[in-house]
Formats: structure tokens, C-alpha cells, sequence
């Protein structure tokens, strides 16, 4: 029976709405949409160490508090409360959530340490040259495709498809198969919002999920007859020890791993070239001296990222900071606004690929238990993808800096295109 969530009470989040945090400014507006940054300045300047959203919601924005918040172990997850705040308690019980809620990044140990420890195998440090190499023929592989025309989205054309491939790879799924996922992981991904989503949006997400569901369980059932070494069959040894795994929580953290594959990685892609695109310069610099790559992606992860919140609960009564956070009250961790604080950060809203490695990192992937496991094939496929379209297509150039639209999201910020030529 598909998901229903045409009864959900969701709600336009306005700062004069009874359930919208108390905030100076509208989330959903295109300004903001469109560069949040401002905002977030903000924010910092006035919020303190914990921004008080509305009754058990608060917010982080400062670096050096967020940093501490991520790694405190009196803070975990606990992703169905947040739900009940933000649509009703009764809705924390719905399918869609209940699926979500599965999620490896949203579990606490001991569960979230053995799938952990279960799932690194596939990222561990003897991989790095085979995913270098995977990661260069799909670059090539996309950049053979697009060359002919001379002109190209490179959002549709080689930000989303690069990622998908390695993953595709990873999970041993056929790559035109989890190409046409886009639409399902981009409804999919929502879920995440800090702002409630309409009920259209929710109804989509609910769709994915059984879509994906669908997909995936005889997937299982083929990979119990012939397993492999790829993630899903990994995740079936995990069922077989003293602490089982049902199915659902199988194919629920398969579906995290497409996901954290797939959405974030894409749109970080896209923020990464149009930063340097907005600063000819550094691009400059970039091309007359491909050592500085790693310093130039991990200045991009802090200039623009994709993944701007990240939540926590208190798992009791906390005092932080100076101030009470009961039990069960949610921290919404401003990513985006951290790695531009300027108490961290000198110039900090310059970008500048030259900035000292002893700088701090940005925290881009989260920190603490629950650092991104996939941080590390982030960074490699950003830096091939770098690479190979700036040494391959020396004279690529955008068509238009002034018109560009951002995909209407609080969480998970990218570009819907981003069209450029070269000579071919």
C-alpha cells in the first residue's frame, strides 16, 4: 500500500508562525535560498553559543561551540523527536520516518559502532588506489561523453553521474539503474530539513522510500543466494552475528549509503567549480600548480558546503555553555555557518586556496562518533573530478555567474545547473 501523507500537518515556516522558531529571518525566501551567508553572519553575531529556535530547538552557528557539540558524548541521535516537533507526535510513527529513522547516521552505539566498523571496510585505507582509479574513468568516461558539444550542464552531465558510478560500483548495482534514482534521492534527501516540508514534498519522500524499498529487497535476496564484497553484502554478514539485523535495517542503511553517496558528494561537486569559477585567481593559481589540490578542495568544503545542518539531542540535562538543555531537546549544528566564523577562520569569507593546512578543518563531514564515513572518498572523488575537467578542458569557462539558481533546500545546499563551454 503506498505511503500516505496527505494528513500530514506541515507547515510554511515564517518567523510569525506559533510552531517556526523565533528567527530574524525567512528560510525559505529566495535571498536566503540564494545566499545564506549573510544570514548566517548574522546569526553569529547575535545568537550566542545555543540560538533558542522555539521550545526544546536550539542552534549552533559558532565554530568552536559546534566543534565541542559534535564530539560530546552527552548529545546523540534521536531523529524521530525532532520529527514530533516539527509535524505532531503522531506523525513520528509514519513509515517514511520510521524508515529514515533506521539510518546507520542516525543510530547511537552500540548499534551505530558495529554497522560502523562493518561498513569502514569498504572505505579503509588499502582501497584509496582503487577508488582513485574508479573515480578517474568515470571522470573520463563523462568528459568523453560531453567533449564532442562544447557545451554542457555540468550538473546533469558530470556532477551527479560521477558519484552515482562509484557508488553503483560499490553497492554492485548497474550504473543506468542508479542513474535514474535522481529524482527519488533528491525527494528523498528532504527529510532532512530543518524547515517542515508541504505535504507534497513529504508525499514524494514517502514514494522514494518505498521505491527504493522496492528495489532493494530483492537485491538482498539475490545478493543471501550469491553474496559478494560489495556493501550489501557486507551489511547480510552483519545480520548473521549475535546481534541481528532485521531486513528493514539492512536495506534501510544501503539506502543511506546511496544517498551519502550520491546527494552530497554531487552537489559539493558543483558548489567546489562554481566557487572557483567566482574567483578566476584562484583557479589561476589552482592551474599553475595542481599540488595545491588538496588545500583547494578543502577550501571549498569550507567556502560553500553541501551539507549545512546537522542535528543532536541531548541524551540527558545538560549545562553547556551556561545554559540548561534538557533531555531530549534538539541542537541544529549550522555547518555552513561554522566554517565561516571569523573568530576561526582570518577572512573568513574570502576564498583562498592558499590558506595554511594548520588552519582549522572545516566541518563539512561532521565530527565525533559520527564523523562521515564516506569523508574520505568525498575528498577523492572532489579531486579527481577537479582534475580531469580543468587539465582536460583547459579553456572551460561558465556561460552565465548572474543567473544561477540554487536548489531550494536548507540542508543539503547545491546548484540545479551550471552550464559551461570550452573548445573542442
Amino acid at each position: 500500500m503506498p505511503m500516505s501523507l496527505c494528513t500530514l500537518n506541515s507547515r510554511p515556516w515564517k518567523p510569525d508562525h506559533p510552531y517556526s522558531p523565533v528567527l530574524p529571518i525567512d528560510l525559505t525566501s529566495p535571498a536566503f535560498i540564494a545566499d545564506p551567508y549573510p544570514a548566517y553572519r548574522q546569526l553569529r553575531q547575535t545568537g550566542g553559543p545555543l540560538y533558542p529556535l522555539m521550545p526544546g530547538l536550539w542552534l549552533v552557528t559558532r565554530y568552536a561551540p559546534a566543534d565541542a557539540l559534535l564530539r560530546d558524548a552527552r548529545f546523540g541521535k534521536d531523529y524521530l523527536s525532532s520529527v514530533a516537533r516539527r509535524y505532531g507526535p503522531e506523525q513520528a510513527r509514519h513509515p517514511l520516518f520510521a524508515t529514515v529513522n533506521r539510518f546507520m547516521l542516525l543510530m547511537n552505539p552500540p548499534a551505530h559502532t558495529r554497522l560502523r566498523a562493518l561498513v569502514s571496510k569498504a572505505f579503509g585505507i588499502k582501497q584509496a588506489g582503487e577508488l582513485r582509479q574508479l573515480a578517474r574513468r568515470a571522470c573520463d568516461r563523462l568528459i568523453e561523453d560531453i567533449y564532442p558539444t562544447g557545451r554542457a550542464d555540468l550538473v546533469a552531465a558530470f556532477a551527479y553521474p560521477l558519484p552515482v558510478a562509484v557508488i553503483a560500483a560499490l553497492l554492485n548495482v548497474p550504473l543506468h539503474e542508479a542513474l535514474s534514482f535522481q529524482p527519488q534521492s533528491q525527494a528523498l534527501v528532504k527529510v532532512f530539513e530543518l524547515a517542515p516540508l508541504s505535504a507534497a514534498d513529504l508525499q514524494a519522500a514517502a514514494d522514494a522510500a518505498e521505491m527504493f524499498e522496492a528495489y532493494f529487497r530483492p537485491l538482498l535476496a539475490e545478493r543471501r543466494r550469491q553474496p559478494g564484497q560489495d556493501l550489501a553484502s557486507l551489511l547480510l554478514k552483519a545480520a548473521e552475528g549475535e546481534d541481528r539485523l532485521s531486513e528493514d535495517e539492512i536495506i534501510a542503511n544501503i539506502l543511506l549509503l546511496f544517498l551519502a553517496g550520491h546527494e552530497t558528494t554531487a552537489n559539493m561537486i558543483g558548489n567546489a567549480l562554481l566557487a572557483l569559477f567566482q574567483h578566476p585567481q584562484q583557479l589561476a593559481l589552482l592551474r599553475a600548480d595542481w599540488t595545491l589540490l588538496p588545500q583547494a578542495v578543502n577550501e571549498c568544503l569550507r567556502y560553500d558546503s553541501s551539507v549545512h545542518l546537522a542535528a543532536r539531542v541531548a541524551l540527558q540535562d545538560v549545562v553547556w555553555e551556561g545554559v540548561e538543555v534538557a533531555r531530549g531537546d534538539t541542537v541544529y549544528i549550522n555547518l555552513g555557518a561554522a566554517n565561516r566564523d571569523p573568530a576561526v577562520f582570518s577572512d573568513a569569507e574570502t576564498f583562498d586556496i592558499l590558506r595554511p593546512d594548520a588552519a582549522p578543518k572545516p566541518l563539512s563531514f561532521g565530527g565525533g562518533v559520527h564523523y562521515c564515513l564516506g569523508a574520505r572518498l568525498a575528498r577523492i572523488e572532489l579531486e579527481t573530478a577537479l582534475a580531469a575537467l580543468l587539465q582536460r578542458l583547459p579553456e572551460l569557462q561558465p556561460e552565465d555567474l548572474t543567473s544561477l539558481r540554487r536548489r531550494p533546500t536548507n540542508t543539503v545546499r547545491g546548484l540545479e545547473s551550471l552550464w559551461v563551454t570550452w573548445q573542442t
